[in-house]
């Protein structure tokens, strides 16, 4: 999926759904109201959330491209553990792929999902 530039824009909140769906609710800097629905979420991992959050990117990454830190940063656990690549192969053989959200101020963190879907939202 391509996302748009989110750089300097901002996450206003999300919304955790039954069934593993997650909406995150965001705006461009220039103020475009979006949603991010994601599908099939098997972990979600944010801190900082605050308000007024600002984005310095969304970077989204597919099952072929999961990484060890991934998986630790989204689960919570040690590094190189059994169980880290024990949960790796298990998120590759189920297609994940993971948004990251870096922030310039607030929200950062990873989530695991299956699909997803972005469209413009009234503001």
């Amino acid at each position: 999926m391509k996302i748009p530039n989110f750089h300097d824009g901002y996450f206003d909140g999300l919304w955790i759904g039954p069934n593993k769906l997650v909406h995150f609710f965001l705006r461009t800097a220039d103020q475009q109201p979006f949603v991010l629905i994601l599908e099939g979420v098997q972990a979600l991992a944010l801190t900082d959330i605050k308000q007024g959050n600002i984005i310095l990117d969304l970077v989204s990454r597919s099952s072929e491209e999961l990484t060890h830190s991934d998986i630790e940063d989204s689960y919570g656990v040690g590094p190189d553990t059994s169980q880290v690549l024990s949960l790796l192969k298990t998120a590759k053989e189920l297609g994940l792929q993971v948004l990251e959200i870096n922030s310039s101020y607030g929200a950062q963190g990873l989530v695991l999902f299956q699909s997803c879907k972005l469209s413009q939202r009234q503001a």
